[in-house]
């Protein structure tokens, strides 16, 4: 069973953007339309999707944060195993 509710909302028309036309903000019950003027709550509107629309990282960056760790976890356990081997074998 839905039951009625009244909702207030900012529909921001994103012209520039490249990946959405229009976004949708639905105003907390406890703003009041009348104290917050409509510049305020528009700049507030255009900084979370400043922030929700920052380039992705490119790929080649990220493979780099992820190669290093891994040849150094290779190069740790291969390390590990010689070692290993190395006293099994003078036992």
């Amino acid at each position: 069973m839905i039951k009625g509710a009244q909702k207030q909302m900012i529909v921001v028309r994103t012209g520039d953007s490249r990946f959405f036309d229009e976004a949708y903000f639905v105003l907390r019950r406890e703003i009041v339309p009348s104290r917050h003027t409509e510049r305020e709550m528009l700049a507030e509107a255009g900084r979370i999707l400043r922030e929700r629309t920052e380039p992705p990282v490119p790929y080649r960056k990220r493979r780099r944060r992820v190669l290093l760790p891994f040849l150094l976890g290779v190069l740790s356990g291969g390390a590990c195993s010689a070692l290993i081997f190395f006293l099994l074998s003078h036992l």
